[in-house]
């Protein structure tokens, strides 16, 4: 995602635009905000073809046709303008990677979710097929994986920029220079520039799967003119591709369209598809994730510093209000008494008091009496109420803690098996820290992540979470601040150095994890997303 330049439009239509998304053969793609706040995806389309008043004619057309397909598995068409200096069209932004990015990042797609592609995929074409549309160019990148499933985007708009005449059946490929359509996923009939149907569409299916079942297309030539032989001649390469999966590919790679199933039968072939809550890897959704993280900084502007004081809220009303929290800020700071039994007691939100603000500044006060401290283990190995030889609370020299090792903790984090030899381990003084190592090479390319845990349960007499957070925010000093993470007191994000991508530290009472991931596994696309979903763990899989 780029930012949008000087010289760019400030807006389409009603579409205020924020920022360039991509950019392809007809056109680039740019995020906009529709007047009620909504996302979009304004496609702007190329000069060569907007000085064309035959294009401007076919866009109008077919952008109506497109406007009656459903979103269930596309991106709803909202508006256009075919006559616009520049003609746009503006469908409905979907968040999520394309699959050939998400290929590219995670690899191959297992059988069952092959399957799941499939689906939505032939489900895509029945809809556009429905209202008499010919996708004519579905590629990998014109199929988006969102959170929810597949979305087809770009359908019929291909037609558009069709050279011939206003009949359908006229043939051609090009126009000036521009192609129109992907080589590798072409179907016979559109290499040869014959008359284009929708079986077309179902050829172009069965390369998307391949690719997504291998990484490559099953026609790859050392040139644009050898692929599109291929297309035309040769047999495609099924290695890789599921033997589950194989018979159904190869019935749509069939060199005769009428050989073809249509998508409806597509469906009866791969019968009903098992129902999961997360549609896609891990991997992928860090990489929606990330996305949004891009979308969010670019809407609410550069995050303030860590360590910077943040603004009164707009709920904090008066003078008084200020008082009450600042005078359990100070309660703190006091030093409490013996610890009591190890209850996890979740902190009131800094700086932030309703209107009911007497029974949010007692749970404050409560949590300071209680030593403000949530993780650590007491002797004998019980979790608080001091011990066994005292059969009290635990004094300064009784205690002792315990962080689980790196075998206990690598289990519950979101990482590929690891390298143990950059482990360690080390208590004393009340504090605990581990440090656990991922190292390894994938096709070439290093791997790296590294999660430490800083634990802190006796700072003299000085409460340990106030002792954590005055640590975390001298290390945060130049960092920039994390903010809507959904766990932890407070996080900033470390400027990355020359062995990693991108750092997150996160400070939860008085333990403080770091993640540093590095490159390969983690590229810096969805680096940011990562790193938060493994710091999320990463404090759940420490006992409290």
């Amino acid at each position: 995602m780029r930012p949008m330049k000087a010289s760019d439009p400030a807006a389409s239509g009603p579409y205020r635009l924020l920022a360039e998304l991509g950019s392809g053969g007809m056109g680039r793609v740019l995020l906009g905000a529709a007047p009620d706040g909504r996302l979009v995806a304004v496609k702007h389309v190329h000069a060569a073809l907007a000085v064309d008043e035959g294009f401007r004619a076919r866009f109008r057309r077919e952008v109506a046709a497109s406007r009656k397909v459903s979103g269930a598995y596309t991106a709803a068409v909202m508006d256009s303008d075919a006559d616009a200096p520049t003609p746009w069209l503006a469908s409905v932004f979907v968040a999520g990677p394309s699959l050939g990015a998400a290929v590219a990042a995670v690899g191959p797609l297992p059988e069952p979710l092959l399957r799941r592609l499939a689906a939505g995929l032939a489900s895509a074409l029945a809809e556009i097929h429905r209202v008499g549309l010919v996708h004519r160019d579905l590629k990998p990148d014109n199929v988006l994986l969102a959170e929810d499933g597949v979305r087809v985007i770009d359908f019929g708009i291909a037609r558009a920029a069709w050279t011939g005449a206003e009949d359908e059946g006229e043939p051609g490929l090009t126009r000036t220079g521009l192609v129109i359509g992907s080589p590798a996923f072409m179907s016979p009939e559109q290499a040869e520039g014959e008359r284009l149907t929708a079986a077309g569409d179902v050829f172009s299916l069965g390369s998307v799967l391949v690719l997504a079942a291998t990484g490559r297309s099953p026609f790859v030539g050392s040139s644009t003119l050898r692929t599109l032989y291929d297309v035309v001649h040769a047999e495609p390469d099924l290695s890789g591709v599921p033997t589950g999966l194989r018979g159904i590919v190869e019935r749509c790679l069939a060199k005769d369209p009428a050989a073809r199933p249509s998508p409806a039968e597509l469906l009866e072939l791969l019968g009903p598809v098992a129902p999961t809550g997360r549609q896609w890897p891990p991997a992928v959704h860090r990489m929606i994730a990330a996305q949004r993280a891009d979308i969010d900084r670019l809407l609410d502007g550069p995050e303030d510093k860590a360590g910077e004081a943040a603004p009164t809220p707009p709920d904090v009303k008066d003078a008084e209000d200020v008082k009450d929290v600042q005078d359990a800020e100070a309660a703190e700071d006091e030093p409490g008494p013996a610890e009591g039994p190890r209850t996890r007691v979740e902190p009131a939100p800094p700086r932030r008091v309703p209107r009911r603000k007497g029974a949010v500044v007692a749970c404050v006060l409560a949590a300071a009496a209680l030593g403000g401290t949530a993780y650590g283990l007491s002797p004998a190995g019980t979790t608080g109420g001091g011990s066994s030889a005292t059969g009290g609370q635990d004094s300064p020299s009784d205690r002792y803690l315990r962080l689980p090792t790196c075998d206990d903790l690598a289990v519950q984090l979101p990482l590929q098996p690891r390298d143990k030899g950059g482990d360690s381990h080390s208590v004393a003084a009340g504090e605990a820290r581990t440090a656990c190592t991922w190292l390894g090479a994938a096709d070439g390319g290093a791997r790296s992540a590294r999660v430490r845990w800083d634990l802190l349960d006796y700072s003299g007499s000085r409460n340990a979470t106030t002792v954590q957070r005055e640590s975390f925010r001298a290390q945060a000093a130049d960092g920039v601040r994390a903010s809507r993470l959904g766990f932890g007191d407070e996080a900033f994000r470390g400027a990355a150095d020359t062995t990693t991508v991108c750092s997150l530290s996160v400070r939860d009472g008085n333990l403080i994890v770091r993640v540093d991931l590095g490159s390969g596994e983690f590229p810096a696309v969805f680096c940011e997303a990562s790193a938060t979903d493994i710091a999320r763990a990463a404090l759940t899989a420490v006992p409290h």
